[in-house]
């Protein structure tokens, strides 16, 4: 199955838009944190801050990421915008009323800032707490909450914006339970999830720590692939399952976050007389600690994804094996790429930068040697 000419020039023209947009995004980041600070707006914001809370160090670290918060989203929400709701409209992928999307923003922005400022409350206690040592702490606890978000994000975080469901399709959920019984993952843990709420675009997923692990295949996957497709896509996430993917991860994760928090420490240290700051506790700060753990986490983006389409590529094994089937992986590669819109041959530079998988063209070419 060929992806149709006008399918794949629109496919073209949607990737070219949107690695326009990351590119803008990856700069914009940056320079409105350097605005911050050379402007000395940062340290307004602070003076405010103090002024409205008597000098509380609580309050004051509140009102000032309340202020800075702020001064992003007005930058934020066009992009937001144009790229969640007007290209994805403009492409036909999206099914979302303004309202719809407008509602899915506020509750986004709304639970990204109360945890944020959780977060932040946290760090900078710990920063007046232990000035020498605030960094090994603040790891600490974002391995804890690291491990708590996996743990909780689909029993808690997933249901406020979709609704889980059984897969309806008798045929199809005995085809999927199983497989996902022959590879030991219990029957209840398969759901779907509608998607079509959303978006057109099919996914799936493999989420969770412990008891609260699933495999989550959406609604567009499963009424527009066929039966042997759809296992393919749970053979992937079986995968997932059987390599220890989530622990993988969080691994990886902790160990690149120890050197970002080990860096903003030095860095801010060796920074902060030249910022005119007294102290890495002044939240005046923010911009400039912001600042370096963007550009530690920049330089290593290329790590982590090639870590992640690695292990993208060993799932994609194990789904090839355990359905002894080449071409419907390859069926179901092609409608991926084609319903998604995805680009099949990327930009060299720009899969090694961006891509957490490995591109559709490659996983295709994959598939086709395989001889098992």
């Amino acid at each position: 199955m060929e992806i149709r000419t006008d399918q794949s020039g629109q496919a073209a023209r949607y990737q070219r838009i949107r690695r326009r947009l990351a590119l803008f995004h990856l700069f914009l980041t940056p320079a409105l944190l350097t605005i911050l600070l050379l402007s000395g707006l940062t340290f307004g914001m602070r003076t405010n801050a103090l002024a409205l809370t008597c000098g509380n160090e609580w309050g004051t670290v509140a009102v000032y990421f309340f202020l800075f918060s702020l001064y992003f989203l007005i930058f934020d929400l066009p992009l937001a915008y144009y790229s969640g709701f007007s290209l994805e409209h403009a492409f036909g992928l999206s099914n979302q009323t303004f309202g719809q999307w407008t509602s899915d923003f506020l509750k986004k922005a709304g639970l990204s800032f109360g945890l944020s400022l959780a977060l932040l409350e946290f760090l900078y206690l710990i920063i007046r707490k232990s000035p020498s040592h605030w960094w090994l702490w603040a790891w600490g606890g974002y391995a804890f909450v690291s491990y708590i978000l996996g743990k909780v994000f689909p029993v808690l975080i997933v249901p406020l914006f979709y609704k889980y469901g059984k897969v309806e399709d008798k045929a199809l959920e005995a085809k999927v339970l199983t497989l996902a019984a022959r590879f030991g993952l219990p029957a209840q843990n398969v759901y779907s999830l509608n998607l079509s709420k959303t978006t057109r675009k099919a996914n799936a997923a493999f989420m969770g720590i412990g008891k609260t692990k699933r495999i989550v295949l959406s609604d567009t996957l499963i009424d527009h692939f066929t039966p042997a497709e759809v296992e393919i896509v749970v053979a992937h996430e079986l995968g997932h399952y059987k390599n220890h993917d989530v622990w993988r991860f969080l691994a990886f994760g902790l160990g690149t976050s120890l050197m970002v928090f080990a860096l903003g420490f030095w860095g801010i240290k060796a920074l902060a007389h030249s910022m005119q700051l007294d102290s890495a506790a002044n939240v005046a700060g923010l911009p400039l600690l912001f600042l370096i753990f963007y550009a530690v986490n920049l330089i290593l983006m290329p790590l982590q994804n090639a870590y992640s389409r690695r292990r993208e590529n060993e799932a994609d094994a194990f789904a090839l094996k355990a359905c002894g089937n080449k071409y419907f992986f390859i069926s179901c590669m092609r409608k991926l790429g084609e319903q998604n819109l995805a680009d099949p041959d990327p930009p060299a530079w720009y899969e090694w930068f961006f891509y957490d998988h490995p591109s559709i063209g490659k996983r295709i070419k994959k598939a086709e040697r395989y001889e098992g």
